[in-house]
């Protein structure tokens, strides 16, 4: 009977240092699988080959989580990878800053609408505005903000839109930034464009029947010399004066639908400074100019461009002023983004503060005896070409016209 005991319990003994052996091992396998994948490492494979079922079925269950957690690793990869190329394409700046200021995500678009080579921390946007990195810091979802930044060769109008989120126990703030300066100008164009529409229509329509009648009453009077005679010619005079007066603004709510194709800009430049070299009174102006690269092409209506650059010409010789010296310069360039670049500066009295806030607004004029619209009808033409007409006035005067590419 002892001896039987005795094997009993030398049985259960050797039982529970096998169980535990294999729990260890178990155990040491589950470790073994959290640590590779928490480092990243999916290579490993458990053996599934062993002298026990349970240890066999237990290798493959390890394969099997193994298998599971990679796949889902790799899924979400390839959905960083998919919503970053997605983030990369739109034309919306994205700014994503956890509290302490640093940038978690951004895309090229943010970089280059903040004129910034790369952006790693909130703080760089002072840069760009001062106080600006303070304002967003301290910025909440919902919050709103326009900013308005001048560089070298246009100007930007930013509309920033804050919203939150929490990743990982962090609070995380992001910026949708646009430029929304073409659209303003845009929605300020339409606007006078409509209201000289309706303006020319209305004066047309009570001017013309009195210009018709003043005239055919003048027909009736047999003297010439007459007071009433004179009188309605007097009317009618005017009449013609001011028709021919709302008639040069109808041009401004009529310029032709471009006809665009392609055109070499090398060409396009050496004609109109020819033409504007030509004319005797611009005979003490030196005109330079020049377009790098030679074969660069434009798409557009070579002849709505040609008119808006003649027209920069001869705006830049009056800024000069008839007979005296100076000089004019055209410059023709491709900028970091490839969009066509043509600037038109001259030597003349810069421009105020007061006249550049007011030169694209239509009929508003320096010059007397002028209508005010050259600028206007320029700039409606560029938008109507797919560009932008804008002012630049430190060092000289620089009108730059902008093509997208």
């Amino acid at each position: 009977m002892v001896i039987i005991t005795i094997a009993i319990a030398l049985a259960w003994a050797i039982t529970a240092v096998i169980l535990i052996r294999r729990n260890r091992r178990h155990t040491e396998r589950l470790k073994f699988l959290s640590d590779a994948i928490a480092g990243g490492d999916f290579s490993f494979t458990f053996p599934e080959q062993g002298r026990w079922r349970r240890d066999r079925a237990t290798a493959e269950s390890l394969n099997r989580i193994r298998d599971m957690l990679n796949r889902t690793r790799q899924e979400t990869i390839d959905k960083e990878r998919y919503y970053a190329q997605i983030l990369e394409s739109v034309h919306t700046g994205i700014v994503a800053f956890d509290e302490k200021g640093f940038v978690t995500q951004t895309n090229k678009a943010a970089a280059a609408l903040f004129g910034l080579p790369v952006l790693t921390h909130i703080r760089q946007l002072d840069q760009v505005s001062d106080g600006l990195a303070d304002t967003l810091l301290v910025s909440a979802a919902g919050d709103n903000r326009t900013l308005t930044l001048h560089d070298g060769e246009s100007t930007r109008q930013l509309s920033i839109q804050v919203s939150q989120s929490r990743i990982r126990d962090r609070n995380i703030r992001i910026l949708a930034v646009n430029d929304i300066h073409n659209e303003l100008e845009n929605k300020e164009l339409d606007s006078w464009v409509s209201l000289t529409r309706v303006l020319t229509h209305e004066i047309m329509n009570a001017v013309s029947p009195i210009t018709s009648l003043s005239e055919s009453l003048r027909e009736l009077v047999p003297d010439k010399t007459s007071e009433l005679y004179k009188g309605l010619d007097v009317i009618h005079s005017t009449g013609t004066g001011i028709e021919g007066f709302v008639e040069s603004y109808r041009q401004f709510t009529h310029i032709p639908s471009p006809s665009p194709s392609l055109f070499y800009v090398r060409g396009l430049v050496d004609r109109a400074v020819r033409l504007a070299q030509g004319l005797p009174e611009n005979h003490r102006i030196e005109f330079r100019w020049s377009a790098v690269p030679e074969d660069m092409l434009l798409h557009a209506d070579e002849n709505l461009v040609g008119r808006v650059l003649n027209n920069l010409l001869k705006n830049a010789v009056e800024a000069i002023g008839e007979g005296s010296d100076g000089w004019v310069e055209v410059r023709a360039f491709l900028n970091e983004r490839e969009d066509v670049i043509i600037e038109v500066s001259d030597s003349g009295d810069l421009i105020s503060p007061e006249v550049e806030e007011r030169i694209f607004i239509p009929f508003f004029t320096t010059k007397t005896g002028g209508s005010g619209i050259g600028l206007s009808i320029s700039r409606q033409i560029m938008r109507l070409s797919g560009g932008t007409l804008t002012l630049r006035t430190r060092p000289n005067t620089t009108f730059v016209m902008t093509f997208g590419g």
